[in-house]
């Protein structure tokens, strides 16, 4: 599929982003006070996506240590509904380029199924190992002109590369040394 449709900005898939969005979420305070006035948010959410007035707002960063010392950044509750709404976009387009074992941000995949895939091929090739490996500060790392590059191969439509514009472009804005942004 080449992206030359349009993303779908009706209500109806901006909420289905939104339900999409919080499951499996622990909410936050800004995450209910967005649900506090959810019908009024997405209806503006929607008229600033329709009449193009949309505009990304800034992260809040905090520190994780867990087993590493790492800075998280997170978007917006309203960001992050626009950012599902992409994601499924992009799904469509990408997800049938990607080699099998790819395991991040897919559907039907994740850190279990990679886990219990690891397992298998651990069994079946005793000899095997595995490496896991984590990039640091890889989203600060992305040259975000190369992206758009490669974004423009396969998505046509100007709103929507315009949506991702705004969206990469974002994150450029607001690098405080964040490393690690959130994955819906």
């Amino acid at each position: 599929m080449m992206g030359s449709d349009s993303i779908d900005l009706s209500l109806e898939n901006i909420w289905r982003s939104w339900h999409a969005f919080r499951k499996g979420k622990l909410a936050g305070a800004e995450h209910h006070e967005f649900q506090f006035n959810l019908e009024q948010n997405i209806a503006v959410l929607w008229g600033d996506l329709n009449d193009g007035t949309y505009r990304h707002g800034g992260y809040k960063t905090f520190v994780v240590n867990d087993n590493k010392r790492r800075e998280i950044s997170v978007a917006s509750v309203k960001d992050r509904v626009v950012h599902r709404l992409l994601y499924d976009y992009l799904n469509r387009i990408y997800d049938k380029t990607f080699i099998y074992d790819a395991w991040s941000c897919r559907l039907g995949k994740g850190l279990l199924g990679s886990i219990q895939r690891a397992q298998g091929l651990l069994k079946k090739h005793p000899q095997g190992f595995v490496w896991r490996a984590d990039i640091k500060k890889f989203f600060d790392s992305v040259d975000q002109e190369t992206l758009l590059k490669i974004l423009l191969l396969r998505i046509k439509d100007a709103r929507t590369f315009g949506l991702l514009e705004a969206i990469i472009g974002s994150y450029a804005l607001d690098k405080s040394g964040g490393g690690s942004v959130v994955c819906l």
